[in-house]
């Protein structure tokens, strides 16, 4: 114990005493410090307009609400310019705390590029100048709260293109898209590609000597969002995405309840012909009850009810057949991203769901990676049960039906 030698400084601070207010204290969460501290490269970079509640971005994309702390004592902080000399750079009242969040990032994406006044992109030969003017990937990150990853991620699925000559975004045409997909889905045929190995390079060279007024950009752009990227360049056709957009359109033509038989109908006449209805894992559409619905590729697009004279078997085991199934539409992109909230404005619509029926509407609000859920991954799925299993404990009341599972009404007020 005689190496111990005792130290004492003393510090005077005056109660009247001003101090600086240039320093702020943030709590760094676990993860996010051993980010920092284990790669020179990790960053934390705060995103949004003036007017948004802050949202801070980590190196992996993880979003977190930025929250002002009050503390019960003051903090004081100090620097030591020499071993025998404590100086007092700040006085502190209050900390940032951090919450993780799952910001709306499509919803921001298309709010800014909507505001341009050419409209959507309907082909070349429609515009006096191709290249225009528009929205940067820099322009856009000032609106939207995520990572440049995470915002191109969602413009592919728009889908939308940027601009080799101004580097600026262009929304798609939603039936120019079609079009072009058709090109692409004729030019394979005529070509006698494979349709798991549609090489971009080689399509765009082929439509672009049929018309010269066609972009690269848009080709690639409708290539990644109906394929599955097998290597940089090369696409594979994916028969499940062609048909979710093509029922987003049917849908958006007409805000009603849609009989099964009767979308059926409308999605067989707008499938391209190159992907035969009987050969896909959907072609037995017919067969839909009720209760199959949030497994089928409508899942997150709408919900099912019933005709009035079959409401009653909506919970059963064996749930609605499908001739008396209707499929009530919904745009997720007017849902808040705030739990309590999207489940008031579902409750709204519907009075009664099962946790099944609510996961699609509810599972891009839990912590996970959607790429893993998407996958079928066990943790990822197990912890989107989970949570939204506690919230409705939370904010509904469960009451076990015919078939076993609980339904639950509202209790938000």
């Amino acid at each position: 114990m005689s190496d111990i030698i005792a130290t004492e400084q003393t510090l005077h601070v005056s109660a009247s005493d001003s101090y600086p207010e240039d320093y702020r204290l943030l709590e760094l969460p676990t993860e996010l410090a051993a980010q920092l501290e284990g790669c020179e490269s990790a960053s934390l970079v705060i995103r949004g307009r003036d007017t948004d509640t802050a949202i801070l971005i980590g190196s992996d994309d993880q979003a977190y609400q930025l929250h002002t702390a009050h503390t019960s004592n003051s903090l004081y902080l100090l620097s030591q310019d020499n071993p025998h000399q404590l100086q007092l750079r700040a006085k502190l009242h209050q900390i940032f705390e951090l919450q993780k969040t799952n910001p709306q990032i499509r919803a921001r994406v298309l709010q800014v590029l909507e505001s341009d006044p050419r409209g959507h992109f309907r082909g070349a030969e429609f515009e006096s100048n191709a290249a225009g003017h528009g929205v940067t990937s820099d322009e856009l990150l000032r609106h939207v709260q995520a990572s440049e990853r995470q915002m191109e991620q969602v413009l592919r699925d728009i889908p939308a293109f940027k601009h080799r000559g101004t580097g600026c975004w262009r929304i798609i045409d939603a039936g120019y898209c079609v079009e072009l997909l058709r090109l692409i889905l004729a030019t394979q045929v005529e070509q006698d590609w494979q349709m798991d190995s549609l090489d971009a390079d080689k399509v765009y060279s082929v439509l672009h000597a049929e018309s010269s007024s066609v972009l690269f950009e848009a080709i690639e752009a409708v290539l990644c969002k109906f394929c599955l990227q097998k290597q940089p360049g090369v696409f594979s056709v994916d028969s499940q995405r062609v048909a979710q957009f093509l029922a987003e359109q049917i849908f958006a033509t007409e805000s009603k309840a849609w009989p099964v038989p009767e979308f059926q109908v409308a999605l067989q006449a707008t499938m391209p012909p190159q992907l035969p209805f009987n050969d896909m894992a959907f072609s037995d559409m017919g067969l839909w009850t009720s209760r199959q619905i949030p497994d089928t590729f409508v899942r997150s697009l709408a919900f099912a009810t019933a005709l009035p004279a079959h409401e009653h078997l909506l919970f059963s085991e064996q749930g609605v057949p499908a001739a008396h199934t209707l499929l009530t539409p919904v745009d997720k992109s007017t849902l808040s991203s705030d739990p309590r909230a999207r489940l008031r404005q579902l409750f709204a619509v519907k009075n009664k769901w099962t946790a099944r029926e609510l996961r699609p509407f509810l599972e891009d609000l839990v912590d996970v990676d959607m790429q893993l859920l998407q996958q079928n991954d066990d943790q990822a799925l197990s912890k989107v049960s989970k949570t939204i299993d506690a919230w409705m404990l939370k904010f509904g009341r469960g009451v076990k039906g015919p078939a076993g599972e609980l339904i639950y009404t509202s209790r938000i007020n």
